[in-house]
C-alpha cells in the first residue's frame, strides 16, 4: 500500500483533526525518506502560520519564588524596634506536634518535588554512558554530565528533558509525531521530532551541532525576544556566556559525536580550549609555565580511554613535556 499524502491532509493532522486511519497512512508514508523532507518543509510552513507558545512550568516556579523573595525582604515579618510579646495559643499540645508533623511533610514534599516528578541520570569525571529513554530514543551522555527526565507521562503527555553537560541524541520518531525538547541552562531549547544532534552545555558556552535530520532552535536571549533558527545537517550553532548567538557550517557534523568512541577531533584548536576540555571531562586543571603555551594549536584525530592516554597525545602533538600532581597537569618546554 503506497498512500498518498497531501499538504491539506498533513495541514488537517498538525491542527489535531486527523483520524486513527488518516494518522496509520501517515506514518506508513514517512517511511519513505523522500517523504520525510516533504513532511519537515509542511510542518515548518504550518508552524509559521499557527505560532503556538508551551509554557515553561519551572520557570514560572522559580519566578513565583524571586517574587516571594523580594517581596519578604521589602515586608519585614517582625518590627525593628517593638518589643516582641508571646502570647500563649489556646491549642493543644497533641494538635501542636501534629501541626509541625504536617507543616514537616509539607516542606519535604516540597524540596522533594524534583526527586519525585523527574528522575536524574549522571555520569562522573572520565565517564560515559548510553541510555535508552522510554520512548525508544537513544542518549550518550558525556562525562561530568546530568540528565533530567520526567517520571510521569513521558512519551505520552510530554518529551521534554533537561540537559547539563554534553550528550548525543538520538530521538525515535513516533506515530503521532510528538516533539521532543532539550531544554538547556543558556535558555536555548532544541525542538524535533526524529533526528541526530550534539548538546554542549557548559559554563564557557552552549553548543548545538545537527548530523541528521532537522531541528528547530527555540532561543530566549535575556535581551531579545524569542529567537527560532531551522536546522539543517551540518549547522551548528554557538551561545557564548554574554548571550551572544552565531550559526556556522561544519562539513564533519559526526566530529561532534565523536567522543562517544573515546575520540578525540581537533582543528587548529588551541590549549586554552583543551584545558576547558581537560576540566569538562577529567576534573583536571592545566597549568602553563609559558603562557605563550595557550596559544598553540593541536590539528588531528585520535583515541584516548583516559586521561593519561589523553594527555600523552597531547604532548606528543605539541611536543612539549607534562607533570601531574594530583588534579593539576602543568605543560612545560
Amino acid at each position: 500500500m503506497n498512500p498518498v499524502i497531501t499538504k491539506e491532509k498533513l495541514f488537517e493532522h498538525f491542527a489535531g483533526r486527523s483520524t486513527a486511519l488518516q494518522r496509520t497512512m501517515i506514518a506508513e508514508w514517512l517511511q519513505q525518506p523522500a517523504n520525510q523532507a516533504h513532511y519537515v518543509a509542511w510542518l515548518d510552513e504550518w508552524e509559521r502560520q499557527h505560532l503556538q507558545y508551551i509554557a515553561d512550568e519551572d520557570a514560572a516556579l522559580q519566578t513565583l519564588t524571586d517574587r516571594i523573595e523580594i517581596w519578604e525582604q521589602q515586608h519585614p515579618a517582625v518590627p525593628a524596634n517593638p518589643p516582641i510579646r508571646i502570647h500563649p495559643l489556646p491549642v493543644q499540645p497533641r494538635w501542636l506536634v501534629a501541626a509541625a508533623v504536617v507543616f514537616s511533610l509539607l516542606a519535604g514534599l516540597y524540596a522533594g518535588r524534583q526527586r519525585l516528578l523527574y528522575q536524574t541520570i549522571a555520569t562522573g569525571f572520565g565517564e560515559t554512558r548510553p541510555v535508552t529513554l522510554s520512548d525508544g530514543s537513544q542518549v550518550t551522555l558525556n562525562a561530568n554530565s546530568t540528565l533530567r527526565v520526567p517520571r510521569f507521562g513521558f512519551g505520552t503527555q510530554t518529551r521534554a528533558v533537561w540537559l547539563t553537560g554534553e550528550a548525543a541524541f538520538s530521538i525515535r520518531h513516533t506515530p503521532t509525531h510528538q516533539r521532543f525538547v532539550v531544554h538547556t541552562k543558556r535558555g536555548v531549547e532544541v525542538e524535533v521530532l526524529g533526528t541526530e544532534f550534539n548538546v554542549y552545555d557548559r559554563p564557557q558556552e552552549t553548543k548545538i551541532v545537527l548530523s541528521r535530520g532537522a531541528i528547530q532552535l527555540n532561543y530566549n536571549s535575556p535581551t531579545q525576544p524569542v529567537r527560532r533558527l531551522r536546522l539543517k545537517p551540518g549547522d551548528a550553532v554557538r551561545v557564548n556566556p554574554a548571550g551572544q548567538l552565531t550559526q556556522s557550517y561544519t562539513a564533519q557534523p559526526e566530529a561532534s559525536t565523536a567522543w562517544r568512541d573515546h575520540r578525540f577531533v581537533f582543528k587548529s584548536t588551541p590549549v586554552r580550549e583543551i584545558a576547558d576540555l581537560l576540566r569538562d571531562t577529567y576534573d583536571l586543571r592545566l597549568e602553563l609555565k609559558n603562557p605563550a603555551l595557550a596559544n598553540r594549536t593541536i590539528t588531528g584525530s585520535f583515541q584516548a580511554h583516559d586521561a593519561d592516554e589523553f594527555l600523552q597525545v597531547v604532548a606528543e602533538l605539541l611536543e612539549i613535556n607534562y607533570k601531574q600532581k594530583e588534579n593539576t597537569v602543568t605543560f612545560f618546554e
